[in-house]
């Protein structure tokens, strides 16, 4: 990873600097101190958790994109974006929050990595559960490079379509999986598959304190593997939002092409990245986290008689408007007919139990 130097400017006066590391249990233990310091931000109790000040009163400056970290009570389960009601926006005009969900995948997920390193920004990846428990040391490499790692179920299903011990299921094995493959506790930051959570589902994520994060921005990566075009359609939105969490997919090779290019107009064009992180983490369940062994020890097994191939994943998108994932304010859509229409052989997402095949894999 590249040297990122650290100049700090008072704006306002800094409210507290906390060191990350072992406490936060995110694999930061090997990071040089100058790159764990994070703003503890002014902070606003609104009814539903504590989200960030509208004022970030340090920044941190690096060689590249400036950022700014800001810590995150998921008390009470806040749901963090632009949405119209009961979510949190709490970033100023200029300002974004870089995600990326659906991994981690080994070839695009370095890539994402290494272009996050070279403009010495961070970002939060939200891991879909069978995904870590297949690249188990995939998970902890994430974490090693700073950025925070958060969950998105255990196989990608559309919560909406389940009875609530399933959706419970597919909730909890997904925070166990992937803290298991970290070998390690996560943030306890969730995100809905297909953008579409349940009244259901989100009271079940405020009793265990956990936040939901939505977004403001789409890449739309899933549906080119044209780096380009994803640039085009991020900056496209930005220029008319100006701010807002972003939507990547570290599971496309459009984003890892991307990715690098985005950041450097971001930083041309003044954007300022902000940094997730979690004032505590996510506690497991023992039984989910027992679950979670199970597979990655049968997952071990299989790994060595037969490694990871290079592969590219595509989710089922019936059901989920033309654009698939749906942006917090979109109206329903009528699909197309043959709009959505899978690769030959594609398996749809199972909304019926997790151990029905999801996914489609293909050679890139």
């Amino acid at each position: 990873m590249p040297s990122c130097a650290l100049l700090v400017g008072d704006e306002g006066g800094p409210r507290g600097l906390q060191l990350l590391g072992e406490t936060l249990g995110l694999g930061l233990e090997n990071a040089p101190a100058q790159r764990r310091q994070l703003v503890d931000v002014t902070a606003r109790r609104a009814g539903r958790g504590t989200v960030a000040n509208q004022s970030l009163p340090l920044r941190l400056r690096q060689h590249g994109v400036e950022r700014a970290g800001a810590r995150i009570d998921a008390s009470g389960g806040p749901q963090f974006g632009r949405v119209n009601s009961g979510g949190y926006d709490f970033l100023q005009d200029g300002e974004v929050v870089l995600t990326f969900d659906d991994g981690p995948l080994r070839p695009y997920t370095r890539a994402v990595l290494k272009a996050l390193d070279r403009q010495c920004t961070k970002a939060t990846f939200f891991m879909v559960g069978r995904m870590a428990v297949a690249d188990p040391e995939m998970v902890r490499e994430v974490a090693s490079h700073g950025h925070t790692v958060a969950a998105h179920t255990w196989s990608h299903a559309k919560l909406q379509g389940l009875a609530p011990d399933k959706a419970k299921d597919e909730i909890e094995l997904g925070f166990s999986a992937v803290a298991r493959a970290l070998q390690g506790p996560i943030a306890p930051f969730f995100r809905f598959p297909y953008l579409r959570p349940t009244p259901e589902a989100m009271g079940y994520l405020k009793n265990r304190n956990i936040a939901s994060v939505t977004i403001d921005v789409d890449s739309r990566d899933f549906r080119t593997r044209d780096g380009d075009a994803v640039k085009r359609t991020v900056l496209a939105q930005l220029a008319g939002a100006r701010k807002g969490i972003l939507l990547f997919h570290d599971i496309q090779p459009s984003t890892a092409q991307a990715l690098e290019g985005i950041l450097g107009e971001l930083k041309q064009r003044g954007f300022k990245v902000v940094h997730l992180v979690p004032k505590t983490t996510a506690t497991t369940l023992p039984e989910y986290d027992a679950q979670a062994d199970r597979l990655i020890a049968h997952r071990s097994l299989a790994a060595a008689k037969g490694p990871l191939a290079s592969r590219a994943l595509t989710w089922s998108q019936t059901g989920a408007g033309s654009d698939g994932e749906v942006l917090p304010r979109a109206q329903p859509t009528t699909a197309t007919p043959g709009a959505e229409s899978q690769p030959t052989g594609a398996t749809k997402a199972s909304n019926k139990e997790p151990a029905v095949p999801w996914y489609k894999w293909l050679m890139p």
